[in-house]
């Protein structure tokens, strides 16, 4: 029987459907099949005119055949190829020094042995074995290790499973404390610019009220300024009057000025009430202001500390724990 160390796929489309071996002088059957020459004959006999082809059942006369050189050519092309093959892996299972047929393995050097190294002084007090009895010694290592590896295996695929758990666990930890973060900030922020809104109103108001005020403290002095211009006016005219005309009705004019003196009020330009209402604004104002600086810098001295250990550069081996 031929070699069969080609290619499977080769050897499939050079081998005989019926003899299962090399193809031996192929030939071509009317249906288009290929059997070895010797084979389809040997079949023939057994029928009278027509045969059935043993692949697909065709009846076709027995005779209609015909040779295929160009498949009997990559036959023996094959056959070639792997003769030479066979003569190259002889060549390799033999000792390159004494060309002697490797039989032997050193454990100690891991090296396949001939008779001839087996007996060297080289080798002579090693451990060595033939290559079967080595073969099957380092399978049962080489099993040994499969399923200690195996077993590796299941045990990082378990904890994959679970450390894949635990990021997922984090990372949905770190996105709800953005989210609250976001949350905090924003209504935080609100309660700040309500608390702005409030103080600028209340200062609006007592601009608004200031206001008020002042037109009507403008209002009372412009006309007390007046009525003691009409009073002066009407003085100074009476002091250049001769003596008959400056005794009339001096007691009257003289009544007018006391009057006046008496009826004489200083406006409040701004009211005791806007004041202590101006006061409580700034005192307020002031308790807000000194407490939120006193937790920025509280704030800020916190986040310097705490930069620190979450981006520690001298401890680049985190505890990954």
């Amino acid at each position: 029987m031929a070699s069969q160390h080609f290619p499977s796929n080769m050897q499939q489309e050079v081998t005989c459907p019926i003899c299962l071996d090399i193809l031996q002088d192929p030939v071509t059957i009317g249906c288009g099949h290929n059997f070895c020459r010797g084979c389809i004959t040997q079949l023939g006999e057994t029928c009278d005119n027509f045969l059935q082809c043993p692949l697909c059942k065709r009846s076709m006369r027995k005779d209609a055949f015909a040779s295929n050189w160009l498949l009997g050519s990559l036959v023996e092309r094959i056959q070639t190829m792997d003769l030479s093959e066979m003569r190259l892996e002889e060549e390799q299972l033999r000792c390159p020094k004494h060309r002697k047929k490797l039989y032997y393995f050193c454990e100690e050097d891991g090296k396949l042995l001939c008779a001839m190294c087996h007996e060297s002084n080289e080798h002579k007090y090693y451990n060595t074995s033939t290559m079967e009895e080595a073969a099957q010694h380092h399978q049962e290592q080489i099993q040994w290790h499969i399923e200690i590896l195996e077993q590796k295996e299941q045990l990082l695929t378990h904890m994959k499973a679970e450390d894949e758990e635990r990021i997922s666990v984090f990372t949905a930890q770190v996105e709800f404390q953005k989210q609250r973060i976001h949350t905090e900030f924003k209504n935080l922020q609100q309660v700040l610019e309500e608390e702005k809104n409030f103080l600028l109103f209340g200062m609006e108001w007592l601009e608004e009220k200031g206001a008020q005020e002042r037109e009507c403290y403008s209002a009372d002095i412009q006309a007390q300024l007046i009525s003691l211009k009409d009073l002066l006016d009407a003085l100074k005219a009476k002091q250049q009057m001769p003596s008959r005309q400056l005794l009339e009705d001096i007691k009257d004019t003289l009544q007018r000025c006391e009057e006046f003196q008496f009826q004489f009020h200083s406006t409040t330009p701004v009211p005791l009430d806007l004041e202590k209402k101006l006061s409580e604004a700034e005192s307020r104002y002031d308790f807000i202001i000194e407490n939120l600086r006193k937790f920025r810098e509280q704030l800020q001295a916190d986040r310097m500390k705490h930069h620190e250990c979450l981006f520690e550069e001298n401890n680049p081996n985190m505890d990954r724990s």
